[in-house]
């Protein structure tokens, strides 16, 4: 049976993206938080005048601009490292279950026949 799973196509890609999702999940979570923190820490927006067009940006602004551009990015690389995760457990249970479906089976006497003698 184990060398039946580390033969199947299916479950190899499973594995890999697993891992590859599960990968993306831990990182993308722990920069989120990092830099979910930052936002909070940084200086507030300061609303500008309707006058003033193109308002020059302070580094206050431009840093907490940029931390949530940044937490927004983690966001999306959570979600891809569900959805990779969750469709190599997906191709795992499907290379396993085609496996089990081929697995030779031990035949079951039959109980009419042989009481007939």
């Amino acid at each position: 049976m184990l060398h039946g799973l580390v033969r199947s196509g299916l479950v190899l890609t499973g594995l890999l993206l697993l891992g590859v999702g599960l990968g993306n999940l831990v990182a993308g979570r722990s920069k989120m938080l990092q830099y979910q923190e930052l936002v909070l820490t940084t200086a507030p927006h300061v609303q500008h005048g309707p006058a003033a067009l193109f308002p020059p940006a302070s580094e206050g602004e431009e840093r907490q601009a940029l931390a949530r551009a940044k937490v927004a990015f983690y966001q999306l690389l959570v979600t891809a490292g569900q959805l990779l995760a969750a469709t190599g457990a997906t191709l795992i249970a499907i290379g396993v279950l085609r496996l089990w479906m081929r697995a030779p089976r031990a035949p079951t006497p039959a109980s009419g026949s042989a009481s007939a003698n």
